[in-house]
């Protein structure tokens, strides 16, 4: 038997069906701490040369010295340059800012050298850092390019300064082709890598989020190789780490085992986090990219804005905290790293100029 509505009965049930499929797909996501019309745009320039500062990729906070240590290089310059077999690859640097000046007005925050390329092997372009109060010193990945047979060859290190710019004598440390971002434990500097190789087997983790990324102990012993794509990472409470798994949009809480580490929990996240930063009330602060795809096509060939969003979350993952949220990127493109202090929050990008520094609505 067939039956028969009137067209208007099915012209009903449609939309009615319609709007359930709306709402299921645009749920509306929670207030922002740090909403984006109380946020401002900081440039920053070198205090030495005068020279704009773009792609502040890593933030760490010294607390004592009340200054935010800002790691940036323009990425996509450098990898021109390597493509073209340029004669030189632009450089970056490794800086210190009054978090006061932060605050001040819309003039250029002068940010001060605290390394200088003459003085590192391959020149300087930081990428992950992390500031160690107890030892005064600063650790930090160094993309290093060496000239060999008219070919550019990398040679990535983990390099140590100290907070005042003075240069740690000590044995170069190489360190993974890819590695990302570091941070210490109680036995020493743990190193992210996000891949498991560089060369094409690269592009197939990528392509299918094969999870053989991970930590690595300074010396180079694989301690945990479980992740897609590792990032960003920092020692929690308890002496567990946290871990930025980018293509899982997961943050994974890993223990200390006797072979390395293992995962305890994983927290979802709503985007592929990035660099992680320890929250003022024990949780992660986690900059993400909302949308991999767009971040990708942002990264590598500049198109388009990228989104950006900053959470806090707490260790057990249960109610996370919005911090800041630019579905656009109009207002900061590709957030990359955050960091909280006194009401505010701050963030830097691997592409986009400056910095952001965002006040909590009153």
């Amino acid at each position: 038997m067939t039956s028969h509505r009137p067209a208007s009965v099915s012209r009903l049930m449609a939309a009615a069906c319609l709007a359930v499929a709306a709402a299921a797909c645009a749920r509306a996501l929670p207030a922002a701490k740090y909403p984006l019309d109380q946020c401002r745009r900081v440039a920053l320039v070198d205090a030495g040369t005068g020279a704009v500062i773009r792609g502040a990729e890593d933030l760490a906070l010294d607390l004592a010295r009340e200054r935010l240590i800002v790691s940036a290089y323009d990425r996509r310059g450098a990898e021109r340059a390597l493509r073209k077999r340029a004669p030189s690859v632009p450089q970056g640097g490794l800086y210190a800012i009054s978090i006061a000046a932060l605050a001040g007005d819309d003039r250029p925050v002068a940010a001060s050298a605290l390394a200088h390329g003459d003085d590192i092997a391959g020149g300087l372009r930081p990428h992950g850092i992390t500031y160690d109060p107890i030892t005064d010193e600063i650790a930090f990945i160094n993309r290093g390019y060496q000239k060999l047979d008219g070919r550019w060859r990398s040679a990535t290190r983990i390099e140590r300064i100290g907070a005042g710019g003075e240069v740690v004598i000590g044995a170069e440390v190489e360190a993974r082709c890819a590695a990302n971002d570091l941070a210490r434990d109680g036995e020493g500097l743990l190193i992210t890598f996000d891949h498991s190789d560089c060369g094409w087997r690269k592009a197939v983790e990528d392509a299918l989020s094969l999870r053989r990324s991970g930590v690595a102990s300074e010396n180079g012993a694989t301690l945990y190789d479980a992740a897609a794509h590792a990032n960003g990472i920092v020692e929690v409470e308890g002496g567990d780490i946290a871990l930025a798994a980018t293509r899982e949009k997961a943050v994974l809480i890993l223990e200390r085992t006797p072979e390395g580490y293992a995962e305890r929990r994983r927290i979802h996240v709503p985007g592929g986090p990035d660099n992680l930063a320890l929250a003022a009330d024990g949780g992660i602060i986690a900059a993400l990219h909302p949308s991999l795809l767009r971040m990708g096509l942002h990264r590598k060939t500049g198109f388009g804005k990228s989104p950006s969003r900053v959470v806090n979350t707490p260790l057990d993952g249960a109610g996370i905290e919005f911090l800041f949220d630019d579905p656009s990127g109009a207002v900061f493109s590709g957030a990359t790293a955050a960091v909280e202090w006194s009401g505010r929050l701050i963030l830097g990008s691997a592409t986009d100029e400056g910095l952001l520094v965002c006040a909590s609505r009153a």
